[in-house]
């Protein structure tokens, strides 16, 4: 009897190889050591652990937060593996839709639902005589369960559509960021299958617990950015960090773990040109961006208020007006001012007589610009990077101003070595 499947179904299930869903990859030289460098306690656990498991032809469940590297562990342990020379095959159970994942894991015989115009094998016969990864394997519907648990058994799989069994010799890698324990109590994870997939177990551990690795991580990353840019590949140059921005980073808050740092570092890079540092000011302002928004990356919800008291202790966003001295206000102001903050000109604080609003803002506009220029050395590029603009945005906004003002209220002809 056939399946019936919209052909919907089976244009997803040929975009799911594009899509994160299924990937092949040949992990013998190409895998990057993601714990190169790293000297924490907790670095060489993982080290020992991958090690440990990659002698062994067992299944192996790695749990660990999201973002603490499980995947790149899991292609680590197939590098140094007796496997290393056969397939390393991953599956995102979270990137399919539930009708998907079967198809995806044991494939399907021409006609075996509607649009299925050829045969096409699975996951298993795919990873034969390798290693099939299955990410965040908490989330795979339990109506797969029961297959999956079959498969693992007899190490045989049956193609949807078809009576033959086909036999496979996988060795199963699975992670996840859930508790499948608690999952088993509640029912929601078969025990069966949790026992045969975690044979043997290890965890990766969030940056939190290994700070002094953050060092290490960030060059690497600052490297792994250089290496997307052609022309810094060809001059094997990289970018650079200043070390204030450096232990800034060390001190934050990163729930999303090594994810949340690597995108952070690449944000980071597109500010600057590879021949000028990341500064502690542009650190500060990527913060300041990300706190703005309304899902904080680098901060997990049962976190917060640690973050907000420790992360950011040189970037305070709120100060008490009743710490400012009347006599000498712009002096209390810059004691209040953390490192790296910039304080504007307290007479930003007077609207003068008969200044309309609209000219107070193109004078505030005008006087912040300059503040920041003169903050970060005088160039025109650094003052827009601090910003969060682009040079020629930054010269928009004070001709702009000027036209307000009528009046000459930047001379870019004087400082055109600044700004160029």
């Amino acid at each position: 009897m056939l399946i019936q499947r919209s052909s919907e179904s089976v244009k997803a299930l040929d975009m799911s190889e594009q899509k994160g869903g299924r990937v092949r990859r040949d992990c013998s030289h190409k895998v990057r050591d993601i714990f190169a460098n790293q000297m924490s306690r907790a670095a060489q656990w993982m080290r020992a652990d991958i090690a440990r498991v990659a002698r062994r032809p067992y299944n192996i469940l790695i749990t660990g937060e999201t973002g603490t590297g499980k995947t790149e562990m899991a292609r680590q342990i197939h590098r140094i593996s007796a496997r290393a020379v056969n397939p390393f095959i991953e599956l995102n159970c979270a990137n399919l839709p539930e009708l998907l994942v079967e198809a995806e894991l044991f494939g399907h015989r021409k006609g075996a639902f509607t649009g299925a115009d050829r045969d096409r094998i699975g996951l298993f016969e795919e990873a034969h005589g390798g290693i099939l990864f299955l990410d965040e394997i908490g989330d795979i519907p339990p109506s797969v369960q029961n297959r999956l648990l079959k498969a693992i058994d007899e190490k045989q799989i049956k193609r949807l559509g078809d009576n033959h069994y086909r036999s496979c010799d996988v060795q199963i890698i699975a992670a996840t960021s859930r508790n499948l324990s608690v999952m088993t109590h509640d029912g929601k994870f078969r025990e069966d299958l949790y026992c045969r997939l975690a044979v043997l177990t290890i965890k990766t551990y969030p940056l939190r617990e290994r700070r002094e690795d953050i060092p290490a991580i960030v060059y690497g990353c600052l490297r792994e950015a250089a290496a997307l840019i052609p022309d810094l590949v060809r001059h094997s140059e990289s970018y650079t960090i200043e070390q204030n921005a450096l232990e800034l980073l060390c001190r934050a808050h990163y729930g999303g773990n090594i994810r949340s740092l690597r995108n952070l570092i690449f944000e980071l890079t597109s500010y600057v040109e590879v021949e000028e540092p990341i500064s502690v000011g542009l650190v500060q302002y990527a913060f300041a961006r990300l706190r703005s928004q309304t899902e904080y990356p680098l901060t997990s919800s049962d976190s917060i208020h640690s973050a907000s008291s420790s992360t950011f202790e040189d970037c305070p966003s709120v100060w008490d007006a009743s710490e400012i001295d009347s006599e000498d206000p712009e002096s209390s102001l810059r004691s209040m001012a953390g490192e790296g903050d910039i304080v504007l000109p307290f007479e930003l604080c007077v609207l003068r007589r008969d200044e309309t609003f609209k000219q107070w803002s193109a004078r505030a506009k005008h006087c912040s610009i300059e503040a920041v220029r003169q903050a970060t050395g005088g160039s025109m590029r650094a003052a827009a990077a601090r910003l969060g603009l682009t040079r020629n945005s930054v010269l928009g906004h004070l001709h702009r101003a000027r036209q307000v003002q009528n009046q000459h209220l930047f001379d870019l002809d004087d400082q055109s070595d600044e700004v160029s």
